[in-house]
């Protein structure tokens, strides 16, 4: 049964779930199992970028429609959703730590990305110890790699050519060595994302290098373990630079932003077997979710992921047609069944506790005519986003902006903000007195809880089937990855903003609904 909780405040490690004033709410729903699984692992190059990773493409039923207003509308394009700063961080006095060979040409983050790995081998020297014991000793070489350099990074099978690294970075044990493509990878990157997006794939290949110094390496691990160790490192080091323990290196909420979409620019194609697969690397869920772990608790936890990884959620396509389509159901289609699928979820659930809800309507509106009826609200304040009308029980949302969200980046991202305002009012329902910030961030909870009921399970025959039988569509391949880069895309540019949440705090709040079911979504404002 439901009761009130006294509000209280918090304050955690990462800053980014800062203290936070609670209010009333009721007590835990349900609890949800979480999934998980594990696979096969690789010592060696790691850490490739993605290159298979297909973009989602808009299906051919989606109306043209409408640019909404250039203002307001937040940005729904992952491929670039920053302006990067520029880089003023001064040349090293000792002339750097990284090799950068005879014939480089300059790259504006050279500077950057020396005092990085300097930061990151001294946060190493100051933390090894104490989370394995013994002596750290940095890596032999760093080597930034293009195709002119001269002479080639050694390692104990010869020179190393440049082909070897195109696209990507990498540490190897044979030399004890990292190199990075100096000329595609952090070129590209770095332009898109900012420089620290640079600072993330350093610590994360350096993470590689403590794993083979603490052993790991020799347990012979799935592939996507020990990569996602290594996100946890590079985390957690992004978490000392955010505190303001380095002594050369800052990091706003921009950068953090950046390293979060790093973790998705590297995400494996959906629909691969990534237990199985010598080159799994994981989700862009999972592989956030780890970096998250370790920016918020820290080294210890990274270390305590080979006894108790990370939980995964592996989702595949349900069959040929849905790996054709992408994972993507035809825009009509998903528009009829998403409400369908919250109620199949919410109304029992809040039946069972004694709450009375009555499902609400969803009603589309053009952005660029009269506001719906919606709480006194005028058009521009509904545009953008899909909003809960508690006076008429009804989701109102912007036609233009979910279809545009479809269109860029698939069915579970169009159906993000709609699920969104449905916790919102399940929320009215349960008497909430959260406001602001604190309540939007419980709605991408919420929506995490309801995710579960859509998760597939492996019946006992093998076969693929509901997790709940009364539920008509399933997640997809691809789909959590849709939430999260929705969740960047909506969020606050800053933790002062204090609106719906910047993009590590929703998607912490929907991972934790989506592993932990309604019970953590409780424990997060109790």
């Amino acid at each position: 049964m439901l009761a009130p909780m006294t509000a209280r405040r918090t304050l955690d490690r990462s800053s980014l779930r800062r203290g936070r004033r609670r209010a009333w709410f009721g007590a835990a729903l349900a609890s949800v199992a979480l999934v998980s699984a594990c696979g096969n692992a690789d010592q060696g190059v790691t850490a490739r970028r993605s290159d298979e990773q297909v973009a989602v493409q808009p299906d051919e039923s989606v109306p043209d429609t409408p640019d909404a207003p250039d203002d307001t509308t937040p940005s729904t394009d992952p491929e670039s959703p920053l302006e990067p700063t520029e880089d003023t961080t001064p040349p090293p006095a000792d002339g750097g730590i990284i090799d950068f060979g005879d014939t480089k040409p300059q790259q504006p983050y050279d500077n950057f990305l020396n005092a990085a790995f300097a930061d990151i081998t001294q946060f190493w020297q100051d933390n090894y110890s104490s989370v394995y014991g013994g002596t750290f000793e940095p890596v032999q070489g760093i080597y930034a790699h293009y195709p002119q350099r001269q002479p080639l990074p050694p390692s104990c099978d010869g020179p190393v050519p440049y082909e070897a690294v195109e696209g990507n970075a990498f540490y190897t044990t044979c030399g004890d060595i990292i190199v990075y493509d100096d000329a595609l990878l952090l070129p590209d990157l770095v332009e898109r994302l900012g420089a620290a997006a640079g600072g993330v794939v350093a610590a994360h290949e350096y993470g590689h290098a403590v794993q083979a110094r603490a052993g790991v390496f020799d347990l012979d691990l799935p592939t996507v373990d020990t990569e996602q160790q290594a996100d946890c490192f590079a985390g957690a080091w992004a978490a000392h630079v955010a505190l303001g323990e380095s002594d050369t290196l800052t990091f706003d909420d921009t950068d953090v932003k950046s390293g979060i979409i790093a973790m998705i620019e590297v995400r494996d194609p959906p629909g691969i077997d990534v237990a199985s697969d010598p080159s799994g690397h994981g989700s862009g869920f999972d592989r956030v979710g780890a970096f998250q772990e370790g920016f918020i608790n820290g080294l210890a936890r990274c270390a305590g992921f080979i006894e108790n990884p990370n939980p995964r959620i592996d989702l595949v396509f349900l069959d040929e047609q849905d790996a054709a389509s992408g994972g993507n159901l035809p825009y009509e289609e998903i528009l009829a069944a998403l409400p369908l699928a919250l109620d199949t979820f919410w109304q029992p659930t809040l039946d069972a506790s004694g709450v009375a809800f009555t499902s609400p309507s969803f009603v589309a509106f053009d952005p660029n005519g009269t506001a719906p009826a919606c709480d006194g609200q005028a058009v521009e304040q509904l545009r953008n986003t899909a909003t809960y009308c508690a006076t008429n029980n009804t989701i109102v949302y912007d036609d233009v902006f979910v279809q545009d969200l479809y269109a860029r980046l698939g069915d579970l991202s169009f159906g993000y903000p709609l699920a969104t305002a449905y916790s919102d009012a399940v929320q009215v329902a349960l008497q909430s007195a959260l406001t602001g910030e604190p309540r939007a961030l419980l709605n991408d909870c919420l929506v995490g809880a309801w995710i579960v009921d859509i998760v597939p399970v492996v019946n006992a025959d093998n076969t693929i089937g509901p997790r709940n039988p009364n539920q008509e569509i399933l997640l997809s391949a691809g789909d959590l990855d849709e939430a999260v880069i929705t969740a960047i895309a909506l969020g606050d540019e800053a933790r002062t903003t204090d609106v719906r949440g910047t993009a590590f705090e929703k998607i912490d709040s929907f991972r934790a609904g989506v592993l932990g079911g309604l019970q953590s979504c409780q424990d997060r404002i109790g």
